[in-house]
């Protein structure tokens, strides 16, 4: 079967690079493709049937999960997810002595689950201080 159609933000731009992954089968998660820079995509494939299901997803924007009957010529919108975390605080330490079993970097928060957070999502993209844009890749890690 063969799958197409685009996708678009909510201003109606092309979300080119998004990904369409299946998610169902022996293939969930191998077998895929990309938007192109004009938004569309087409992936074709004898595993794939009408029932196939398919996550369509976009770092930042939330993601949505389709059938492939549900995809044939349509144009899929791509929301914003924002989620905004409290204040984070990250001290910087000093290189650890040999032996040493200390963090050479402490990261705090106000939020007493912002730790499971880190863990759950593992990277953390924000924005810090004039230097929006950095991304900031934190390892959660227990004591």
């Amino acid at each position: 079967m063969k799958i197409f159609g685009r996708v678009l933000d909510t201003n109606n731009e092309p979300m080119s690079l998004a990904n369409i992954t299946i998610v169902t089968g022996a293939f969930a998660d191998k077998l895929g493709t990309q938007v192109g820079l004009d938004g569309k995509f087409n992936l074709e494939n004898e595993v794939i049937d009408s029932e196939s299901k398919f996550r369509i997803s976009y770092i930042g924007y939330a993601t949505q999960f389709r059938k492939a009957s549900e995809l044939q010529g349509q144009t899929i919108k791509l929301a914003e997810d924002i989620e905004m975390l409290e204040e984070v605080v990250i001290n910087a330490g000093t290189r650890p002595s040999k032996g040493s079993t200390t963090t050479p970097a402490l990261v705090q928060s106000k939020k007493q689950n912002f730790v499971k957070h880190l863990q759950k999502h593992k990277f953390v993209y924000a924005g810090i201080g004039g230097l929006a844009g950095i991304l900031l890749i934190v390892k959660a890690f227990k004591r």
